[in-house]
């Protein structure tokens, strides 16, 4: 198996802010797009094609992974915070309709969670199985769909996020942890790092002592969750 890399400022910086400037740019340029086509049919075409393309992104990574070699059921199951926000992306991205019904609290956990989660991954990137190949270009089209989605999903079609639902985002997550902590316990894996501290620099993670950090992880989880639901209520966009 590949080695875990990290790549940060300190390491890298000419690799890292070309990095982060071209995956801001397709952000924008994705959302741009989708806001100013001439009308809803265009935009949910559009939208439902972005689908297709993480799908592919998604069953491509697995068969890649298999033909390498790396596939293996203790890192490449989507276990991970990131790993549950990518499949959530695809099925929210396929399922917007015509009706404008879309899945609320699927919504609520990308903006709630995603966001932020997404956000830190581009900022301090730790590939699980190395950055060779097609894992360098994967992670920051994987890592920026999740920042994009939700931020796509609020400006083309203005959906909005419920009063309570930073509780119901951070319960949700709260309760996946038993079921991610058993999977880990039971194939001796370290989904959602409940068993072993990430790589990543990021100085938000001030200890690596277990199980101090993973406390740490879900405090600082909270925080986020609550710092982008008052951002949300302060632009308006939290259902009355």
């Amino acid at each position: 198996m590949p080695e875990h890399q990290i790549l940060s400022y300190a390491s890298n910086p000419v690799l890292w802010s070309k990095s982060l400037l071209f995956t801001i740019i397709s952000i924008v340029c994705v959302i741009f797009i989708g806001y100013f086509l001439p009308n809803k049919k265009y935009k949910i075409i559009f939208t439902q094609f972005i689908g297709v393309l993480l799908f592919f992104r998604f069953a491509f990574l697995h068969g890649y992974m298999l033909g390498m070699g790396h596939w293996s059921i203790v890192s490449s199951l989507p276990l991970h915070l990131c790993g549950f926000s990518s499949l959530a992306c695809i099925f929210i991205m396929f399922s917007i309709n015509n009706d404008s019904k879309y899945n609320q609290s699927i919504f609520e956990y990308l903006v709630l969670l995603g966001i932020p989660s997404g956000l830190h991954s581009i900022l301090t990137p730790e590939f699980i199985h190395g950055w060779e190949g097609f894992y360098f270009p994967e992670f920051y089209i994987s890592h920026g769909a999740i920042f994009l989605v939700p931020l796509y999903l609020t400006i083309v079609f203005d959906y909005k996020i419920r009063s309570d639902s930073w509780k119901t985002a951070f319960s949700n997550i709260l309760m996946l942890l038993p079921f991610v902590a058993l999977i880990n316990y039971l194939i001796g894996a370290n989904y959602m790092y409940l068993c072993k501290s990430p790589i990543a620099d990021n100085p938000l993670l001030l200890t690596n002592k277990w199980p101090y950090y993973v406390s740490m992880l879900v405090f600082f989880v909270f925080l986020h969750n609550l710092a982008v639901f008052y951002i949300y209520k302060l632009i308006g966009r939290v259902k009355q």
